[in-house]
Order: structure tokens, then C-alpha cells, then sequence
């Protein structure tokens, strides 16, 4: 029987129990049962069932690898820019030089607006005719306009730099709320000793900040894995599938192709590398403590 403490403790754990059933259980075992289907998105009666054909037919399927391949791009360029920029404006806005206080609010602004917000902005900026290539001939940088999204070289890169652009901010904020923590003593006692700057940094701050630097990087490692709408809303996977994402190319073969088992399987890639990168960079985290 249980204790009237724990029927409190079960009510209040109840909505979280609810959402966690409701919104992340029965969706997954859903998008696991039906990556076995063969299904258009319309009709119950229409699923018909589809063996192992969905997963043999993406290991097959050329797209999806370049879909990989920029994912894993995607994920390596924004973890490691992101955090580098992240740690380096949280040590500027820490030193409290005057126009720090402006800086940290320039900087985190754009994390308040939409994925969506970012990408109209900067597609219009970067368009033939924007702001970014008219700078760029004014100053006689440029004869024709750069296709920034229209060059299939450069496009997932563009998108890439609007993202770090979004989110540096956030990254920053995470590293100066864990730079408030680090013991001035040691600091202190590391500059008496004779210390360079950079040695306290590598030394007593970036140990001292291993676990915000493991968090940081499992936020965005995640976020990158299921990046979608930034890179929908510039380039929507193209030119010729070049910016495709795992989100996206799911998005394609689903709603526009109405492919559902298929892009169930996208899904679940989406799951696992989410799952292997958080099991990844955890154990490393449990290594070096």
C-alpha cells in the first residue's frame, strides 16, 4: 500500500508521466512499428506491411547518405564553433570591460527569434540582389552575385554560419554562468605562481568548466542531429539535395513523397545518432572525473 506521501508524490509526478506516454513513448514505438509498414499518410486501411524493404531501400539510397554526411558536417562545424565562440565571449563579457554589458545583449538577441525569423533574414540578405552582395560590389570584392543558397558548394555552409550566428549566444550564456563558479583563489594562486593567462585558462578554468563544456556540446551535438527548420526555410535541401539534413530529407520523403514508413526509418536514424552521441560524450565526461 502506498503512504500518503508517495499518492502526493505519484499526483504531482502524474502530468510529467502523462506527457512523457503521450508525446514521447507512443510516438516512438509508433514511428518503430510503422518504419515495418508500407503507408501514404492517409488511410489506416491503406498500411500494408513492408518487411525490412524500408531499411535495405536506404542503404541504397544516395541521397540519404549525402543527407548523413551533411548531418555529420553540420553537427562537427556548429559543436566546435559554437563552443569556441561560446567560451571566448563569456571570458570577454567575465573581464566586465566597459560595452561588455552591450556586447552580451547584441550577442544573445538573435537566440530570442525563431529558427524561422533567422532564416527569412538571412536569405534575404544573402539573396542576388541583397545587402550582402551589394556591400560586396560596392567594394569592388565582386563582379556577378555570389548564390550563396543557390550554389550547391556553399549552401549548407551558409546555413551553418546563419545557425552559429543564431546560437552563440546561448553557448555563451551556459560558459559565463559556469565562469561565475571557478574558484578566484586558484586563479589567484596560479597568476602569483607566474602563470600566463593562457596557462590559467587551460589549466584551472577549462578543468573547472568540464561539465558545462559536456552539457554545451551534448546540447548542440543533439540540436544539430535534429536540425530542421533553419535549413528548410534557406534552402529546403537544395540545390540538387546539396543541404539536405537527416530533418529535412525525413520531411521530404514524408510529406511530399507521402512516404511514411520510409521517412519512419529516418526517424529512427535521428534517434540513434541523438542517443550514441549523448552515450559518447557522457562517458567521456565520467573518464575525465
Amino acid at each position: 500500500m502506498l503512504t500518503k506521501t508517495s499518492r502526493i508524490g505519484f499526483l504531482f509526478s502524474l502530468p510529467a508521466i502523462i506527457f512523457f506516454f503521450l508525446f514521447i513513448l507512443i510516438p516512438v514505438l509508433s514511428t518503430f512499428i510503422l518504419s515495418f509498414m508500407d503507408w501514404k499518410g492517409f488511410v489506416f486501411s491503406e498500411i500494408k506491411p513492408a518487411g525490412f524493404a524500408n531499411f535495405t531501400a536506404l542503404f541504397s539510397d544516395a541521397v540519404f547518405f549525402r543527407a548523413l554526411v551533411n548531418t555529420l558536417i553540420f553537427v562537427l562545424v556548429t559543436t566546435v564553433v559554437l563552443n569556441i565562440l561560446g567560451f571566448l565571449g563569456a571570458s570577454l563579457v567575465d573581464t566586465g570591460v566597459p560595452g561588455t554589458r552591450f556586447f552580451k545583449n547584441a550577442v544573445f538577441l538573435p537566440v530570442l527569434l525563431a529558427p524561422i525569423i533567422i532564416g527569412i533574414m538571412w536569405s534575404r540578405m544573402l539573396d542576388a540582389f541583397g545587402i550582402v552582395n551589394q556591400l560586396l560590389k560596392s567594394l569592388h570584392v565582386i563582379r556577378m552575385p555570389v548564390l550563396f543558397l543557390g550554389d550547391e558548394h556553399i549552401a549548407l555552409y551558409t546555413v551553418i554560419a546563419a545557425t552559429i550566428w543564431q546560437y552563440t549566444g546561448y553557448d555563451m550564456l551556459l560558459y559565463y554562468a559556469g565562469l561565475q563558479g571557478v574558484p578566484q583563489e586558484q586563479v589567484e594562486a596560479a597568476r602569483i605562481d607566474g602563470a600566463s593567462r593562457i596557462a590559467i585558462i587551460w589549466h584551472v578554468v577549462i578543468p573547472f568548466l568540464s561539465p558545462v563544456i559536456a552539457i554545451t556540446m551534448l546540447l548542440n551535438m543533439i540540436g544539430g542531429f535534429k536540425v530542421f527548420d533553419i535549413v528548410y526555410v534557406m534552402t529546403a535541401g537544395g540545390p540538387n539535395n546539396s543541404s539536405h539534413v537527416f530533418a529535412t530529407y525525413l520531411f521530404q520523403q514524408a510529406f511530399r513523397f507521402n512516404r511514411m514508413g520510409y521517412a519512419s526509418v529516418i526517424a529512427i536514424v535521428i534517434i540513434v545518432f541523438s542517443v550514441i552521441a549523448a552515450v559518447f560524450r557522457l562517458r567521456i565526461v565520467r573518464k575525465e572525473s
